[in-house]
């Protein structure tokens, strides 16, 4: 018995001196994008229109002035958009937007920010996307000049790692652009 012992004990230490171990990084889950459908935005009572993903849900946090949240569930992604009337204060509203947008520069490594105009819908804005573990990672501002200011914040409902949420930063800055793109003014 001792005997069997001894072998069984040295079968162990072979077998253990194999290779030398290799240092493997941490893994990230892979997140499934939501497909492209998009379908036009059944926002009721707002002065504004777009398209939508199809697999996004739209919640309304106050009806009364069209804020709303467009909400990515499986991706736990969220664009929230607020809707301003532009009553002589235009100024006051861009100088808000910019204010609310450079906030997020504190945890951010830096941002970028790109003017868009759609002309023929009389849609003119900017866009802000923000690298680094910032709260949001884009930003944009929308108006007519005239009667109309849209605000959209996209949020992340986990922790700001960057190289984790690359993935879904990118599919959300793209569904942005694409309602930036599609954005229209009603008169309702």
């Amino acid at each position: 018995m001792k005997s069997f012992k001894i072998i069984v004990l040295l079968a162990v230490f072979i077998s253990s001196c194999a290779s030398d171990p290799t240092a493997r990084p941490n893994g990230f889950l892979r997140i499934g994008m939501p497909q492209k459908n998009y379908i036009p935005l059944p926002v009721q009572g707002c002065q504004f229109s777009s398209t939508l993903n199809s697999s996004a849900k739209i919640i309304y946090k106050d009806s009364a002035n069209c804020w709303i949240d467009i909400v990515y569930p499986t991706i736990l992604s969220t664009i929230q958009l607020t809707y301003k009337p532009v009553e002589d204060n235009l100024q006051e509203l861009f100088l808000d937007a910019q204010k609310l947008a450079y906030k997020h520069t504190v945890k951010a490594t830096g941002m970028r920010e790109q003017i868009f105009s759609y002309d023929s819908a009389r849609v003119f804005g900017m866009y802000y996307e923000m690298s680094g573990a910032s709260a949001t990672t884009t930003q944009f501002y929308a108006t007519d000049s005239s009667h109309h200011f849209l605000r959209g914040v996209l949020y992340h409902y986990s922790t700001p790692n960057p190289d984790s949420l690359a993935q879904v930063t990118s599919f959300m800055r793209g569904e942005m652009q694409e309602f930036i793109s599609n954005l229209y003014w009603t008169n309702e």
